[in-house]
């Protein structure tokens, strides 16, 4: 519905155009009235009406006056004037304020009409072109950006631009870089890429890439430090300006967006910076050295800044394993798989120290080949032995699945180390009979970290073993399980300190690693047979 404010003087008239006129045949509905001029022009400020039908004479305020001011105010709100003196000035200020209809009193319900059907079809028009405007911006808009994310490709890319048609695009699409400054590429990447994405669903992924660009490019406009690209899936592109580069302002604008990222998203992400270039036709250069820095994340761990200046030969890719060569590989796979059958953990754990530290600066690749190998060549002996391997070694998809999308050395070192470890307790169980010591372990652990919110999976990083497989040597030593030991310990503290200590029940259920002290009440009841209270009171 359209809506219009009525404003005559005359309380009749004003009665009049109400009743006899059918406005809602016309999609039109009275919303105020106003007895006088600057009533009119209040109410129209207020409300902004698309109609005003009024008067020219009124007090305080006549109606040209009203019409003028609201003109002025740059309102849109169409006038329809009522005169009762037919004079050519009143007519020409009409004009001029473009009003939608001038009538003449006595006023003739046709002309009302006629005036009336004229301006609702106007404000149809009006707002049918506006809404194709608006359609228009908006495929303009969308159009622009694509028209600009492939300008930005194409220069990472390396197509060739000449200088004025770079400055023409930069100036268009409003890019705050200059074509002729010195530029600077970094890229930055997830770390744990699969790992992040692992579950998710198409929105979600596309959702967590909107927030990361959001965040990042929040603080690039914070510094005024230049653009932010995304290129490829989990590779976004920072150009940084040439006042962004001094005193290594982008190294800090750097970590401030790996810090904002883990605050925020709980994500984490590494950033590779390339070499600083002249101009922006040679920002192909940057990037790509930006690309090969962030590839070695691999050897510094998550979070990381990566500059290209600090990597040796940063040009010398897809290099052969330079610190040692597939002989003595060969040698250390059957060492560590005799350390293995041995039950020499310690043997086998320094050789794969002195595998991985004869990595550093190696090809990713070929590490990961390495690694591969070893399990494979792992696997064959243990089954030219006869032995169960499953039981050895089991899960052996997932064992190199996880090599695969291994984005770290350590993680890839922790992995083999992991292996290693389970396999070569086997044989210790098998032929020494050293399960004990792997419980007297888990036990230390536990009552050392009791406390804390501790998980099987903490415990089983902390002694290189699968969960499966402390879980199964401490129920078979045992003959309970770790979670039932670890409620043993915290049970018995607590009971030693609802006797000896005025704490109250909540601090002693957090104090033991319990986040909901209710769920700690429950199974300190279950334990002793009574409420941690009434067990307080029973021992004053």
């Amino acid at each position: 519905m359209l809506r219009m404010v009525l404003a005559d003087d005359d309380f009749i008239v004003r009665e009049t155009l109400r009743e006899v006129i059918p406005w809602e045949e016309y999609g039109i509905t009275i919303v105020g009235e106003a007895e006088h001029g600057q009533q009119a022009f209040d109410l129209c400020s207020e409300l902004a009406p698309d109609i005003l039908f009024t008067d020219i004479k009124m007090p305080f305020m006549d109606g040209l006056e009203v019409a003028m001011n609201l003109k002025e105010a740059g309102s849109r709100t169409k006038i329809i004037i009522i005169s009762g003196i037919q004079d050519f000035n009143y007519a020409k200020t009409a004009l001029e304020i473009n009003a939608e209809g001038y009538i003449l009193k006595p006023i003739k319900i046709n002309d009302i009409r006629e005036v009336i059907t004229k301006v609702v079809s106007n404000i149809d028009m009006e707002r049918n072109m506006h809404h194709k405007i608006e359609q228009l911006k908006q495929q303009l808009n969308g159009n622009s950006r694509l028209m600009k994310e492939k300008f930005l490709r194409d220069l990472l890319l390396g197509i060739t631009f000449n200088g004025q048609e770079i400055r023409d695009k930069l100036d268009y699409f409003q890019l705050p870089l200059q074509a002729d400054n010195c530029l600077m590429v970094a890229v930055m990447q997830m770390d744990n890429y699969l790992k992040q994405i692992e579950n998710k669903k198409e929105a979600e992924k596309q959702l967590m890439s909107f927030s990361i660009q959001n965040i990042t490019d929040e603080i690039f406009r914070n510094y005024d430090a230049g653009i932010v690209h995304c290129l490829n899936e989990n590779e976004f592109v920072l150009i940084f300006n040439e006042k962004s580069q001094h005193d290594d302002k982008h190294i800090q604008i750097c970590e401030e967006i790996i810090q904002s990222l883990f605050k925020y998203l709980k994500i984490s992400v590494s950033i590779g910076t390339g070499n600083q270039v002249g101009s922006i036709d040679r920002v192909y250069g940057s990037y790509k050295n930006a690309v090969h820095a962030v590839q070695h994340k691999f050897y510094t761990g998550l979070r990381s800044i990566i500059r290209i200046e600090d990597i040796t030969n940063p040009w010398h890719a897809n290099r052969e394993l330079d610190s040692m060569d597939y002989t003595n590989l060969f040698e250390a796979e059957n060492r560590l798989i005799g350390f293995m059958m041995l039950g020499d953990t310690n043997g086998g754990l320094q050789l794969l120290d002195t595998i991985f530290n004869g990595f550093l600066n190696s090809d990713v690749e070929s590490i990961r080949g390495f690694c591969m190998e070893l399990i494979s060549g792992t696997y064959r002996k243990v089954y030219e032995m006869g032995e169960d391997l499953e039981r050895i070694l089991p899960n052996r998809n997932l064992v190199l699945f996880n090599i695969l999308k291994a984005e770290h050395i350590q993680e890839m070192k922790l992995l083999m180390t992991s292996i290693f470890v389970e396999a070569a307790n086997y044989y210790t169980h098998k032929y020494n009979q050293k399960h004990l010591d792997l419980v007297n372990k888990i036990k230390a652990i536990i009552k050392r970290q009791y406390t804390q919110n501790l998980s099987l999976s903490e415990i089983a990083d902390e002694v290189f073993m699968s969960v499966t497989y402390i879980c199964s040597v401490f129920k078979r030593e045992t003959g309970e399980t770790i979670n039932e030991y670890l409620n043993q310990v915290r049970m018995e503290e607590a009971g030693r300190l609802l006797k000896t200590t005025k704490m109250k029940i909540w601090e002693i259920a957090e104090g033991l690693g319990y986040d909901n002290h209710n769920y700690f009440s429950t199974a300190f009841k279950k334990y002793t047979g009574l409420q941690p209270q009434q067990y307080r009171n029973e021992h004053k």
